[in-house]
């Protein structure tokens, strides 16, 4: 299991050029920090959701992998139920693409933003480079909210 360890101050601002990933267990939106020093402007890099991570098509079948250390999901842990199984996906989907975009420098650091269930499957599964990237958690789902309203609702967790 993953563990989140950040020694900055629990206030801390958000900084310009870091990616805001806001998650739940079907869709996910990331972001960049355009804002200033001290602020909040938010710019979408791109959205996934399970229907990106079901068409994928890369020629790998993650549901008969087992773990590597790279942040992949287990086979014995995989459920049985669709549902559960396209969260699976998406999840493991979600993953592969925040390892290959810290292992090619792209992101600076990382704001996780997850509901409860979400952020526990991620702190399971995220690979510890992806971790190194981590500078703040936030226990919400704001996967529903607009850039504009969740650059506000940054901006006041920081004041």
């Amino acid at each position: 299991m993953a563990i989140f360890s950040n020694n900055r101050a629990q206030n801390m601002i958000i900084s310009r050029n870091a990616w805001i990933v806001v998650a739940d267990g079907s869709r996910a939106n990331i972001y960049e920090n355009i804002g200033e020093i001290g602020e909040v402007s938010l710019k979408l890099l791109r959205s996934v959701d399970q229907h990106t991570a079901h068409k994928r098509d890369n020629g790998h079948d993650h549901t008969s992998q087992a773990a590597d250390g790279q942040g992949h999901l287990k086979s014995a842990q995989e459920p049985k139920d669709p549902h559960a199984a396209q969260k699976h996906d998406f999840l493991q989907f979600l993953i592969d693409g925040l390892v290959f975009d810290v292992q090619s420098g792209q992101c600076p650091e990382i704001v996780l933003i997850a509901g409860p269930t979400s952020l526990g499957d991620l702190r399971q599964h995220l690979p510890a480079a992806v971790v190194a990237k981590i500078v703040k958690e936030i226990n919400k789902d704001y996967t529903h909210m607009p850039a504009n309203e969740l650059s506000k609702t940054l901006m006041h967790l920081h004041d």
